[in-house]
């Protein structure tokens, strides 16, 4: 019956029915025999799923509890390493990354993600050799040629860039990000006021619907110096794509370059409360409503932060400590 209920959850987070899965997780939980194989089993995907709703204050204490109850395994390792890769905490994530493979991660999640990490942390020989580890395990594994590819562009060698990038893209020809890395690419090789013109053709023919490439489109604006066109982009996505945490966050990064404050004030408060371990956005947000003289709203938004902040509630208490009293 356990293996049962424990399997009917799993399929539920396999079908991306999160909120469901995790009413199923934590029904196996709450059996009264304890925690036995199945329900340390049980945390570690309930972890994971908290992970994936962004819920990473609850995501942290169950895997902590799964962890004291079952120890440390391949796969608490990864979700460790997924938790901290969305807190942006890139060299704890990396570590956890590494646990994973050291513990016998068989695919090359653990490898691509910690490539991902050590690019954000500006250790290329290391993203370089997590990749390659990751080719040399799946040569069809395309995250790792994007990293690759990365790589290369990072050395200023577009066309290696470019030739592991159509890599990543016949490894997997219906992914929307590594066809738009590889489109990304090649307009280094136009003229700057080509650019605009090229992926506009492109998202009417085969780009046609892809977000990254709109994303693409939208950097090409704000680099062409006009950043509300660019936010025209990341909102023309936002709507397309519901619940596109990355488009909302830009656009309103966009509208606060172009001096738009006060539509880009709401779009910031919404990403602050929805990551608030992301410490650039969160001062971003705080030098804005400085900037429009909101604090009433700015108080009232850090009031409504405290309880969902998690490792961040000091950081939030103390600029609640410095707006004069209401």
């Amino acid at each position: 019956m356990a293996d049962t209920a424990l399997a009917e959850a799993l399929a539920l987070k396999r079908a991306g029915k999160l909120d469901e899965a995790v009413i199923a997780l934590e029904a196996v939980l709450a059996r009264p025999a304890g925690v036995g194989a199945a329900e340390a089993v049980a945390l570690v995907h309930l972890a994971e799923v908290q992970v994936r709703r962004r819920r990473l204050s609850e995501a942290a204490e169950v895997l902590d509890r799964a962890e004291a109850a079952a120890g440390v395994s391949a796969f608490s390792a990864r979700v460790r390493g997924d938790l901290r890769y969305r807190e942006q905490q890139y060299s704890e994530a990396a570590g956890a990354y590494r646990e994973a493979s050291a513990l016998g991660e068989r695919g090359t999640w653990s490898l691509v993600q910690l490539g991902r990490c050590c690019l954000r942390t500006g250790d290329v020989d290391g993203a370089r050799g997590a990749a390659s580890r990751a080719v040399e395990r799946d040569e069809g594994a395309s995250g790792a040629w994007l990293i690759l590819g990365e790589v290369a562009l990072r050395q200023g060698d577009l066309d290696e860039a470019l030739e592991r990038f159509e890599r990543a893209h016949r490894c997997a020809p219906d992914d929307e990000f590594a066809y738009a890395k590889l489109i990304e690419a090649r307009l280094a090789r136009l003229a700057p006021e080509d650019r605009v013109r090229e992926v506009e053709i492109l998202l009417r023919g085969q780009g046609k619907g892809n977000r990254h490439l709109l994303g693409v489109l939208a950097r090409v604006q704000a680099d062409s110096g006009d950043p509300a066109k660019a936010a025209e982009v990341w909102r023309e996505r936002r709507e397309r794509h519901q619940g596109d945490f990355f488009a909302r966050k830009m656009e309103a990064y966009a509208l606060r370059k172009a001096g738009q404050l006060d539509r880009a004030a709401p779009l910031f408060r919404s990403c602050v409360m929805e990551a608030p371990h992301d410490v650039i956005l969160f001062q971003t947000y705080i030098r804005l409503q400085r900037e429009r003289g909101a604090l009433d709203e700015l108080r009232e938004s850090l009031e409504e932060l405290l309880p969902v902040a998690g490792s961040r509630r000091g950081a939030v208490y103390g600029e609640l400590r410095k707006l004069p009293p209401a």
